[in-house]
């Protein structure tokens, strides 16, 4: 266990203040437990980092408005907020308040997983799965039961609440959530095999860790059980064919091509003639670059007996669009090699190079975290107990509660991401030589496809891209020992500041002196300052991460081939339409332009960060010469936003049905 989550449970325990004897949940009233809710969210927001990506927000706030809709209990209004946080994690709070980790929406893999795990919080709301303890105690009240242990959030509330009387979520409640998240979803419109495969997912990666929080959260079934259950529920056992159908339509406009085809495949299996089927499993095909299958399924649509008029145009449309011969352009057949051979090969050598001096680094960051771990673990044990304390809002002491909340929140951030990139750094590097592997494989065939050779231009700038990757993933982890650098020098001034703290008294009216605030105030500012400094830095080593994450992805969003044909752009067209609600641009202008689909990509979450035309952000970069990703960068933009949109569209054509 991490010793500066100790140090966190201890600041929190320091701020905290037992309210009031609880009240049954049943004799809580809505506005009572709205009321308690934006108490707890208060204390959520003013502890953690929240993220406040345009396009992150949108789609969690999107997705919940969905589920909403059908919700059981009108009178709660639903909000979604980002807590900034590698952890795979998501809670509630009672009167709709709703948190998600950055971390948990890196992990998931579409629309539907996210309206999976939104559901099952909506549904401990909907349900008034209310625990009988106090108001900030009730934030343990959370999460899936496989989320990570490692959490500093989750830690430092479990500790908060050490004393507390608390009745953690039964398995009961568990299991209720999960099935009325099933039934909202499905009402909503949403793949209910989602919530499954984000089960499965959560139970492949994690679920032999030993992480201890299915220990600790000892009321909760685990993974295993709850897919048990999952799929024992009639929105996933009782589906009819039209039901596979409707949602295998779903996955398809969401851009999940690949697991699509998976459900067309189900209902052509049961009713090999179903036009609808095999009208959409043609266009799946199309999207993927399976032509054969593609025309053989449209044919079948085209010369039915039964068509009908809609289905034999949608049809004859999407004939239209596949490549009249697979063979590339003459001016492709003898293509100068040599120059992309040695290009690959320098990126290569450069890439096993810095892995070699990222592992060296790495070391010594994780030496460094730990030092700066222990020495906090120490400080922890100067911290006050300030728990039986009626802390009142205005009062001094609140100020003081404001300012461990300052701390605390700037601790969170350095060892989350310190200890993020400790970990991850190493492993990105290996991805990125497995696509440059991907790259020499093509370029080295001796019997070279055409999706090849009409890759083949755009080789030299996704080259350029991954040795830009490989250099800021070594930038990060160097950075990333310099954020605990940082940090370890703050740790003086907060040395200073819990020593002053501990001498300072609370007389019989539950406050400090006014000359007990002025002491603590300047040394209290002192630490914020270093600290702010620190964790400043580590989230700048942590966007180096990303940048290079989302560079690694563009290359491999070119790498799927879906610039050509026509039908197959415009599959990812409506991707990006679906996702951003903008237009990329047309298929003859990407042919005019000499645009990779991987710069279609970014250029379009650019212009949906900038709120402008996707021309604009393309007429901009013809002036600078930049790559977008560089561009977006100089504006200060989330680069963990374009690294979560991009893997969304990349998992569309890759992911594959459990």
């Amino acid at each position: 266990m991490s010793t500066y989550k100790r140090t966190l449970a201890a600041f929190a325990a320091a701020a905290v203040t037992v309210a009031s004897f609880p009240v049954p949940a049943s004799a809580v009233s809505t506005s009572t437990e709205i009321r308690q809710g934006q108490l707890e969210a208060q204390q959520v927001d003013s502890e953690n980092s929240l993220m406040s990506d345009p396009i992150l927000n949108a789609w969690v706030s999107g997705t919940e408005a969905n589920l909403a809709k059908y919700r059981a209990r009108p009178d709660i209004t639903y909000t979604v907020k980002i807590i900034d946080t590698n952890d795979i994690n998501a809670f509630s709070l009672e009167g709709g308040f709703i948190y998600v980790n950055f971390g948990l929406l890196n992990f998931v893999s579409s629309d539907d997983e996210l309206a999976g795990v939104l559901g099952h919080e909506t549904g401990h709301v909907e349900r008034r799965h209310i625990v009988t303890g106090n108001a900030k105690a009730q934030v343990l009240n959370i999460l899936l039961s496989v989320l990570s242990f490692t959490s500093p959030f989750v830690y430092r509330f479990g500790n908060l609440i050490g004393g507390l009387s608390m009745a953690k979520m039964s398995r009961i409640d568990e299991l209720q959530a999960d099935q009325y998240g099933l039934q909202l979803m499905s009402r909503a419109g949403y793949d209910p095999d989602a919530m499954t495969s984000f089960m499965s997912h959560m139970e492949k990666q994690f679920g032999d860790s030993g992480n201890g929080l299915e220990k600790y959260f000892a009321d909760h079934p685990d993974p295993v059980n709850r897919l048990a259950h999952l799929k024992g529920y009639p929105a996933i056992q009782d589906r009819t064919n039209d039901q596979f159908l409707a949602e295998a339509m779903h996955d398809q406009d969401e851009g999940r091509y690949s697991y699509a085809l998976a459900k067309y495949q189900a209902v052509l299996a049961k009713d090999p003639t179903n036009q609808l089927a095999l009208l959409h499993s043609g266009q799946a095909d199309l999207a993927l670059g399976i032509f054969d299958k593609s025309e053989i399924a449209l044919a079948q649509v085209t010369h039915s007996t039964n068509v009908t008029p809609e289905a034999a145009s949608a049809a004859n449309r999407a004939l239209a669009l596949l490549p009249q011969t697979t063979k590339a352009g003459s001016a492709l057949l003898a293509p100068n090699l040599a120059p992309i051979h040695k290009a690959l090969t320098d990126a290569v050598a450069q890439a096993k190079a810095a892995q070699t001096a990222i592992d060296a680094r790495a070391k010594l960051s994780k030496d460094d975290y730990q030092h700066f771990s222990d020495r906090l673990d120490n400080l922890s044990y100067e911290v006050p107990n300030l728990g039986n304390v009626n802390v009142r809002p205005g009062s001094r002491l609140d100020g003081v509660e404001q300012d461990l909340a300052h701390m605390s929140k700037d601790i969170n951030v350095i060892g989350d991401k310190c200890g993020f990139l400790n970990s991850s750094t190493s492993g990105l590097l290996k991805d990125d030589l497995g696509v440059l592997d991907e790259m020499n494989a093509r370029a080295t065939s001796t019997a070279m496809t055409g999706d090849t050779l009409r890759l083949l231009p755009f080789f030299g700038e996704m080259t350029d891209g991954m040795n830009a990757s490989t250099n800021q993933l070594v930038d990060a982890i160097t950075a990333n020992r310099g954020a605990l650098a940082l940090a370890w020098q703050s740790l003086p001034t907060l040395d200073a500041y819990f020593r002053q703290l501990s001498r300072t008294p609370v007389d019989f009216g539950g406050d400090i002196s006014p000359i007990g605030a002025q002491q603590l105030k300047p040394l209290a500012t002192a630490a914020e300052q270093a600290l702010d400094t620190a964790a400043n830095a580590a989230s700048q080593a942590q966007t180096l991460y990303y940048s290079a994450q989302a560079r690694q992805i563009q290359a491999r969003v070119t790498l799927l081939g879906v610039g050509f044909p026509e039908g197959r752009y415009d599959s990812l067209a409506q991707s990006i339409h679906a996702r951003l609600g903008i237009d990329p641009p047309s298929y003859s202008q990407v042919l005019t332009l000499g645009m990779s689909t991987g710069d279609v990509a970014v250029a379009s979450w650019l212009a949906a960060e900038e709120k402008v035309p996707v021309s604009t952000v393309i007429n901009e970069q013809r002036v600078n010469g930049k790559p977008f990703i560089d561009m977006a960068l100089d504006k200060h933009l989330s680069q963990e936003s374009l690294e979560v949109v991009l893997g969304l569209w990349w998992e569309g054509y890759t992911e594959k049905a459990d």
